[in-house]
Formats: structure tokens, sequence, C-alpha cells
């Protein structure tokens, strides 16, 4: 390519080995790449689809149009780094507020910094200024005016350039398109701007490779998966008589998901089909049916938990991939422990990472707080999900109960203007769309079930039977103590599996465990406590444990795994925590019906020795305490959207209170405020580093040494800044100090960073030595 000529006006310095890129190619690209992704969009959705197009066309024109700046200019062609505060940004939005193009105005003012919040930029016209979507920051250095005095001066300027460059371009039209209400069509917008914007930038300057995506070819793959599912049958003899009825149910509600007809109304669909009857694949065949009829382009499937992906991945893989396709570029797994290898690595992450592939699997903090994002680097994949099919499993766990409102109505939003289709699905699924808590009278919508009840009935029926459930009681029917609790666990037929509240309750229990009660390694132990790559380890010794003829060991768990999870254990034990919680370790017990007299137990403890209490599940114990009483320890799913509502009316109105506020935030275009209360997670951690190798590395100080992105992620664990504080950590590591890693010795991969925790709460409690 020839270098541009000295009037030849530029888009991005050289730098790197890369030339320089001109200012007509990078606006050219992405506007033909917006062009192209907001009609992918548009087809979509007969409201907006004129609309839609024309709104991203007109931002992407004049997306940097500051860039033209005689003084920005000099920046580019001498490699500069600006320090001076211009924001390029300002003058295109200046020119498009100034020909009433609101919705253009907003995407080329937010297409760095993010959407803002219009109360705030309407605020800011207080005394007279007009300063909505404008940076009127301090004086620039380099000319003693602001960023608004300078555009006011020079704008005339930077359209005649423009013009120069780009003389055929339409005028805007008399009657500027706008999004109305749609705040999610806002979002969509930016991702088409955001998308093309960073993407032909990233690869000018080679730092992103694009392969393409295969298409989602729904009927091949559903051939695919009917193949599939009917090679797992095993023949007509197989197994004990229970075996062989759970294995028709399964082939029956597959069966039932795949030949389920749809009313074109019916956009949203239910599935409470109990554990173990086959929903990875069998609503996989209901998502695909779907999408063949009505031409959807992709399936996203979303999950509460990174380390559940991984199985479902593998099932798709093996499932859908057609002959000479490569499965990673098919199902892409989009979490934060996801690696590529071969010559394809990055093309395949950024297919992942951008929602392209035509199967995507991902977790509900990343799909769900997408559609509440205001920040460029989340919103950039959002313009990937109308025209798709989403399957939400084990949807009880996807969020906090308090966001289900606001996303209740993208979902619809997406289903009724998008074209989407969507399923939830739980083995507990509160039907929270029935409850006017969440749902206002006037955004009532019916939710068929996919599978009929006759379908069902068999499999609910087997259920109440499949596993009892008891509490375990201390003195005088009060809470358990750990000694108490060690014996009862001991003294029930194993494999057993224990789920407490918190990581400290986990650690200590296992422990004790191990050591007081001289298990030794028949105790496993398994919480974010623990690395991803050393809970890898733990979750296949699990796995080759239950394969193995031995019962005698335990597994001590958080709630990790408490959903979604291919386990199952004779007992089960589980802390009390909210009625979900209960039925879905039901499904870790006896999951194929293997044992006659399999019990889950719930139990209290008192918080002795190193035990803690989880201050969160307080009202959702309590709600439970009362359900067991009411029913007589029998807990069915039927009874999970009455176990919400008592959840409501029990609890201190903090989740009405925060619904509401969301709703009205978005109400008024608050972005940042909605993406900020919409976040799934909100604690207040800091990675600590838990690899002695990788911390090495780090404190050479040098930086051709310092880990990989992905070395980081398999060897760190996020805590809690209060506990960091009690561990006996390193000092910062790496260039920005937001690091620190475990001193050696108090780190293993058995309790993970509570080997070095537990000794120091336990001194606090007046006792010396380890525990």
């Amino acid at each position: 390519m020839n270098p541009p000529s000295d009037n030849e006006p530029l888009a991005h310095s050289a730098h790197d080995g890369v030339g320089a890129q001109t200012y007509r190619a990078h606006v050219e690209a992405v506007v033909c790449h917006a062009i192209r992704f907001a009609r992918e969009v548009a087809a979509f959705s007969p409201k907006w689809r004129g609309t839609f197009v024309e709104i991203v066309r007109i931002a992407a024109l004049y997306h940097d149009l500051g860039k033209l700046a005689g003084f920005f200019q000099d920046v580019l062609r001498h490699n500069r780094k600006d320090s001076k505060g211009f924001n390029h940004c300002d003058a295109g939005t200046a020119y498009l507020l100034e020909n009433k193009q609101f919705e253009s105005a907003l995407l080329a003012y937010s297409h760095h910094i993010g959407l803002p919040s219009i109360p705030e930029e309407k605020a800011k016209n207080a005394n007279r200024k007009n300063l909505f979507l404008r940076d009127d920051a301090k004086n620039l250095e380099f000319c003693g005016a602001t960023s608004l005095q300078r555009t006011a001066q020079f704008l005339g300027e930077y359209i005649a350039t423009h013009k120069r460059i780009f003389p055929n371009e339409p005028p805007f039209p008399v009657k500027a398109p706008v999004f109305g209400k749609s705040n999610l069509a806002r979002r969509l917008a930016l991702s088409c701007i955001v998308d093309s914007d960073h993407g032909d930038t990233a690869q000018n300057y080679q730092k992103e490779v694009a392969i393409p995506a295969p298409a989602l070819r729904a009927a091949e793959r559903l051939d695919a998966l009917d193949a599939y599912v009917e090679a797992l049958t095993p023949p007509k003899d197989a197994g004990d008589a229970r075996a062989r009825a759970r294995l028709a149910l399964r082939r029956q509600i597959y069966t039932a998901c795949r030949s389920r007809n749809l009313a074109d109304s019916e956009r949203i669909v239910s599935c409470d089909s109990p554990v173990g009857t086959g929903k990875t694949t069998a609503v996989m065949a209901h998502l695909l049916r779907v999408a063949n009829e009505r031409k959807l382009r992709r399936i996203f499937v979303v999950l509460p938990f990174t380390n559940i992906i991984d199985q479902s991945v593998e099932v798709y893989r093996k499932a859908l991939v057609l002959p000479g396709e490569d499965p990673e570029n098919v199902v892409a797994a989009h979490h934060h422990k996801v690696e590529f290898s071969g010559d394809n690595a990055d093309g395949l992450r950024l297919l992942a990472q951008r929602w392209e592939a035509p199967i995507v699997v991902t977790t509900a903090v990343q799909f769900f707080e997408t559609l509440a994002a205001k920040n460029t680097a989340s919103l950039r994949k959002l313009h990937q999900v109308p025209g798709a099919a989403v399957f939400v499993d084990e949807t009880h766990a996807a969020m906090p109960i308090p966001l289900w409102p606001q996303m209740w109505r993208s979902i619809n939003e997406l289903c009724d203007g998008w074209s989407c289709h969507f399923v939830l699905a739980s083995g507990s699924l509160a039907q929270f769309w029935t409850l006017e808590d969440f749902v206002k009278p006037e955004e009532h919508r019916d939710v068929p079930r996919l599978i009929a009840e006759s379908v069902t009935a068999p499999a609910f029926a087997a259920e109440k039977t499949r596993v009892r459930i008891a509490t375990l009681h201390g003195e005088d029917s009060g809470s358990v103590s750990l000694e108490k609790l060690a014996d009862a666990v001991l003294n029930a037929p194993g494999p057993r599996l224990v789920i407490f509240n918190t990581i400290q309750s986990a650690a200590a229990f296992a422990q004790h465990l191990r050591h007081a009660k001289g298990l030794g390694f028949n105790v496993e132990h398994l919480s974010t406590a623990l690395s991803p790559a050393d809970r890898n380890e733990t979750l296949q010794r699990v796995r080759e444990k239950l394969r193995a003829d031995f019962s005698n060991w335990v597994l001590v768990a958080t709630s990790c795994v408490e959903a979604g999870v291919d386990f199952s254990f004779h007992t089960g034990f589980r802390e009390r925590a909210s009625f979900s919680s209960t039925l879905q370790v039901l499904g870790r017990v006896s999951r194929n019906g293997e044992y006659d007299d399999a019990v889950v137990y719930d139990f209290q403890h008192d918080a002795s020795e190193l035990l803690s209490i989880h201050p969160h599940f307080k009202t959702s114990a309590k709600v439970l305490g009362q359900l067991l009483e009411k029913y007589k320890n029998m807990l069915t799913p039927e009874q999970c959207t009455e176990a919400l509502q008592m959840e409501i009316n029990q609890g201190t109105g903090d989740m009405e209170v925060t619904a509401e506020k969301i709703r009205q935030k978005e109400a008024d275009s608050d972005f940042p405020e909605v993406a900020k209360l919409c976040r799934l997670i909100t604690a207040d951690t800091q990675t600590l580093v838990v690899n002695q190798e990788l911390i090495n590395r780090f404190l050479t100080g040098k930086r051709e040494q310092f880990p990989s992105h992905r070395e980081l992620t398999m060897h760190s664990v996020q805590v809690w800044k209060t506990k960091l504080k009690e561990m006996p950590v390193t000092a910062p590591l790496g260039l920005g100090g937001e690091l620190v890693g475990v001193q050696a010795g108090t780190y293993d991969k058995f309790i993970g960073y509570m080997r070095g925790l537990l000794p120091v709460l336990n001194f606090k409690k007046g006792k010396i030595g380890n525990i």
C-alpha cells in the first residue's frame, strides 16, 4: 500500500511497523461495516428496519470528524501522543446536533466513552449554555480555548474537508429518525458503530484476525443432533427397570421438545422439566427447529456458572458439528477460562468474544450485563443478539432477584421487536412473570410450557420418591455444631456431598474432616478459594471417584456445584439457604435413581469453630424453613413461585426498591446508573495470584517474563478486599500494581487460599496453630 500523501488527512498514525491509515480509508470501512451490521440487525425488526440503518449510517460517517482538526493531524503525522485534552468526538456530535440528528449524535458522542447519563447531559444546559452531549472541559493547552469554542471556530473547515473527501453523500433526512423510548435500540445501534470502528482500527494495526463464522444451518444440525441422541440410547435390555424407564422418559421429552409446534405469538416459553431428563439436548432440538422455521441466525446457551459451561460445550461440539467443520468455530465458549490453539487461535477467540459463532455458550453475567451495558467493550457484541434463539438454563440462578423485572422487559423487547425466541428452563423454575411484584399488569404476557404436563407428569411423580428430604437437628431441635455435623456426614451412606453457604465454612469443614476426623485424601473440597486450574483438577478427581466402586469419601463444596453439574451422590447435606438451592441439590443426589435410600439433609449450623453465617440468606432460609414445615419436607418445583412470593413479602423491601430504581433510571436513559445497578456480580474483590512460579516471573520486573492473561486467569482467585487485609500476601505485582500474590505456604490445592486464612481466623478466636 502506498503511504498517504502529505495533504491526505489521517485517521490513525503509523506505529508498530504498520503504516498510517487515511481518514478516507477508515471512515469508508467503518461506514461499510456499520451498515452491514445494521442491516443484519434490522432484518429482524420490521418496526425499526429503515430507521435503524439510517441512524447508524449517519453516525458512522461523522464519528471521527474532529480528527480533521489541524492540530490532530499534526499529532497523527508525527506519531505524537495527544495529552492535551482534545476530544475528537466533539465535532461530529456538534454537527449532527446542529442538523437535528439526535440519535446519530448520541452514537458519535458515545463511541469511545460509552452511553452517558441523559439527565446529567440535560443538566449541562443550565445558565442558557447549550452543552447537551458537548465537551466543555477546561482550556486546551495548545490553543487557550475550550473544546466547545475550538469546535465552533473550525467546524466549517472540518465539514468542508469531509465533503471534499465524500462528495456524494446524501443529505440528512428532513425528519430525523428517532428511537423513541427504546434504549435497547440505542444500545444495539452503538454496538454496530463500536464493532465497526474498533474492529477496523484493530485490524489496521494487525491486532485482530477475523475469521468468517459458519452459518447456523439449523436443519442440518438438528439432523446431526437426532443422530447423536439416538446413538446414546442403549439396547432395550440394558440396565434395570428404573434406568430403562428414565431413559425412555428422556427420549419422550426430547421428542416433545423437538416436535413442539409454536404459534407466532409464542416467543417465550418455559421448561421446568426435572433434573436428569436431558434438557441440554432436548431444548437444543427445540431451538434448532424454531431457528429453522423462523430463519433465525444464531443460538445462545446462557448458563449461570463457568464450571458448567465446559460440559455443555463438550456435548454440543460432539452433537452439532457437521463434517469438515472446526468444532471451536461452530460452538464458541465465551467465558474467562476459554483457550484456543492452532493457527486460527486469535480469530477463534475473537469469534467467541464477539458472539459471531452460530452457537454461543456464555455466562449469565456476560449475557444479561450486556443487555444493560453502557460501555463500548461490553456493547460491541450486542448487535449479534437480534434474530437469535436463547436458552437460559438454570434460570433460577441466572441473576439476583431485583434485576429480573428489567431483564424481563429487555427479553420481551428482544422477542417482540427483534425476532428473538427465549426458553427459560430450570428444575426449580419460579414463574416470576406471574407476580405483580415483578411484572406490572400492563407488561404481563402468557408464557406457555415447552413440554406438555402430560409428558412431564411421570418425571415429577418420580421426583417425589427419588430423594427424601430430612432436617438435621442439634440439641433441642436447634442448630448443629461442627462436630455433630461431621459425625452425621461420616455415618451417612457414601459417597456424600456437603454444601455450605460460605467459602470459609466449606474450607473449615473439609479441613476438619481430613485431619480431625482422619478421613485424609477421602475428602475433596471445591469452591472459588481454588484457582480455575486447581478446580479443574478437583472436578476430574471427583468424577473419577464417582465412577469408581468406592463410597467412603466426601465432597465439601459451596453452591458452585449446585446447578447443572452432572454429579450423583448417595447422600447430600445442604446448609439452609433458599428453596431453589435445596431443590437443586436434589439433582446432585441419586441423579438417575441409583439409590433407593437417598436423602438430602437440610441443616443449620451454630457458627461454632470457624463455620460462618452468610447474611444474604437470612430471609430465604426463613422461608425455606416455613415451607419445610408446611409441606412436611415434601418439596416440589410447583412450590417455587410460592417461595419467591414469600421471600418478597417477608423481605426488607430492598428488592422492590432496587427493581423500581432500575426501572426509573432506564426510563430516564441514565445509562451509567442502569449498568451499575444491573451488575450481576458486585463483589469488591481483588485478584490474588496463587502460583509461585508466576509470582516469581512478576518479581523479576521484566515485562517480557510476565505471565499471559490466560496463565493469570487459570492460576488466580478473586478475594474480598476485606478478607485480603487479613491474609499474608506479597507486595503489589505487575506494572499497574492491581495484583497481589500469596506468600509461599499459604495456598494449597486442597482448600486454596483458605490455607493461609484459616490459621489467622483461628488465632483471632484465641486458638494457636493450624486446624
